[in-house]
């Protein structure tokens, strides 16, 4: 996930600004975990941004639920070296045009040490400007457009890239025993950033695409490129996309009688996939960088306290908000302040931190290191393969 040029819900850049500011000011002068920046008491304020309002709140909303988690961890253990974290929040709506206006907001809190989220990697690419004159660390959990790698010695990301996850996706399918495969992909750079690299190492391991065919984000009438898709005879079907219209394409290509296994993205991985698409979905293999089922004592105790505040599992996206805000405490505590530069150089040696989705080191472009894991909806549920 995600990255995305465009946006139905764009607002003009002025009511945007006006917007953005409301919404910082109504966090900033709330109670709990969104009380701001309390620079006069002394804490350690953190910001958070994402699209937590439209058709894609949903990764916003999840990020958000891990953030506040870890806070909440980090504040009942005595803060981050005695001192108290809040987080002041945002909602970009996914518009690039917000980018900006939200980093210079965060920027000019001078008790900002560093700044959380980001949805879509095209509005965590318009505020790296900003970002980079201040020089206020960013560490996103959702963003993955190769484009983000190296852009800025004070961005990191602890999701994979789409480059990364599309070629392990292309090579996973093919050794599962998939010889040829019709690809079906949103027509933006995410949708065609996964599915130029799912391509290239599916026939790099030897396999064919029979299509590839792009749809519109927000279409709901797949049947044409459904027909298309089966006339090659595939032997399974890749999704490049988001959850909607995933799930819409699985409802009907099973309407058609197809029972072709589907594969999808990241960008699929949301519990809206097996709300959306029901039985349709049963068995489509997607991949993540976390899984509630992987058992380990980081994992199992992450797992159990967020079920007891949520009443619900962890999605992936809640896992890595959650290790994000770990791992920049980490990097003030090591850092002895939150001086900007000196919580930055501390995030550049992050090295084998053990999160809940694994272990965490960034390369010199600020890119996660890792490995990624493939899961497959089993009775509504997202299970590791």
């Amino acid at each position: 996930m995600i990255r995305r040029t465009t946006f139905s819900r764009l607002a003009g850049a002025g009511a945007a600004v006006a917007a953005l500011s409301l919404a910082l000011a109504a966090c900033s002068s709330s109670s709990g975990a969104d009380s701001g920046s309390d620079s006069g008491s002394g804490g350690i304020a953190l910001g958070y941004t994402a699209t937590l309002t439209g058709d894609f709140a949903s990764y916003g909303l999840e990020m958000r639920e891990g953030v506040d988690l870890a806070v909440e961890q980090l504040n009942e253990a005595g803060g981050i070296d005695g001192k108290e974290v809040s987080i002041v929040s945002a909602d970009d709506e996914g518009s690039p045009a917000n980018g900006p206006v939200v980093a210079q907001q965060f920027c000019d809190d001078t008790s900002t040490a560093a700044v959380l989220g980001y949805s879509f990697s095209s509005v965590a690419l318009a505020a790296l400007p900003v970002y980079d004159q201040c020089g206020l660390p960013v560490v996103a959990s959702a963003v993955t457009s190769p484009e983000l790698s190296g852009a800025s010695d004070v961005f990191f990301r602890d999701v994979f890239t789409d480059a990364y996850q599309g070629a392990e996706m292309g090579t996973h399918v093919h050794d599962g025993g998939v010889e040829k495969i019709a690809v079906l992909y949103q027509q933006d750079d995410y949708g065609q950033g996964v599915a130029d690299s799912f391509t290239s190492a599916f026939e790099e391991a030897g396999g064919e695409v029979t299509s590839s065919q792009a749809y519109q984000l927000g279409a709901v009438d797949f049947a044409t490129a459904i027909n298309t898709a089966l006339a090659d005879s595939p032997d399974g079907i890749f999704i490049g996309g988001f959850y909607t219209e995933a799930a819409a394409i699985a409802q009907q290509l099973r309407t058609s009688g197809s029972e072709l296994p589907i594969f999808g993205t990241d960008g699929a991985v949301s519990p809206d996939l097996t709300s959306l698409g029901g039985d349709a979905v049963e068995g489509m293999t997607v991949y993540s960088a976390f899984t509630a089922a992987a058992g380990t004592p980081a994992s199992a105790d992450f797992v159990e306290a967020f079920t007891e505040k949520y009443g619900k599992a962890p999605s992936s996206w809640a896992a890595l908000a959650y290790d994000a805000t770990n791992v920049v405490a980490q990097a003030i505590t090591d850092a002895g302040s939150t001086d900007r530069a000196a919580v930055t150089e501390a995030l550049a040696a992050t090295e084998g931190f053990d999160g809940v989705t694994g272990d965490i080191s960034f390369d010199d472009g600020g890119d996660r290191l890792g490995e990624l894991i493939f899961l497959k909806v089993e009775d509504g549920e997202f299970v590791a393969e």
